[in-house]
């Protein structure tokens, strides 16, 4: 049974082979891929932000959070499993057109991925709720954003930087740390 190309691969097209190592080993599967590491994890200093932190259940701020990624690929996208101590968090990623299109609960955002010495960038230029088939794209003034890059950090290490604005806000939450790639099934 032949598999599609990991989604990464996909999405990233020619400039898959200007990534590292460590990251092509990440995204590189058809099956499923675990890492581990530890990570600094922020709040935005806002009431507002702090408060839906906690109503969105993101993990609790913490200087050094024992961190769990466990990412399962199938033909029609990836089931990405963060784990920050005893939060989890779980989305669902799939690539349409070049673009990695994530998922968190009702919330859509599109991205385009771009390397950078070796690194992975994520390029957000869209947001939108999705409930069932309707999908509402949000204004980009009232968008939350994602900023995230992954960077080689060892032969089989990353390092994750990964922030999450509100308009007129500021931060809602951001992490950032060493991720070791631990297992990979192709």
């Amino acid at each position: 049974m032949n598999r599609p190309a990991p989604l990464y691969m996909r999405v990233t097209g020619d400039s898959w082979a200007r990534l590292a190592d460590p990251i092509r080993c990440l995204h590189g599967t058809s099956s499923i891929t675990r890492a581990h590491g530890r990570l600094r994890i922020e709040h935005g200093r806002h009431p507002v932000a702090r408060l839906l932190a906690r109503a969105l259940r993101l993990p609790r701020p913490h200087t050094s959070a024992v961190a769990r990624l466990t990412i399962s690929a199938g033909s029609k996208g990836e089931v990405w499993e963060r784990a920050f101590g005893d939060t989890r968090l779980r989305t669902v990623q799939r690539g349409s057109a070049g673009e990695l299109i994530e998922r968190f609960g009702v919330v859509e955002f599109r991205f385009r991925l771009d390397t950078s010495q070796g690194g992975l960038l994520y390029m957000q230029h869209q947001a939108a709720f999705v409930c069932w088939r309707v999908r509402l794209p949000i204004p980009a003034a009232c968008a939350p954003r994602v900023e995230a890059r992954e960077d080689p950090a060892g032969a089989q290490r990353i390092q994750l930087d990964v922030r999450v604005m509100l308009p007129v806000i500021g931060s809602l939450i951001s992490y950032a740390g060493v991720i070791d790639v631990t297992e990979t099934q192709p």
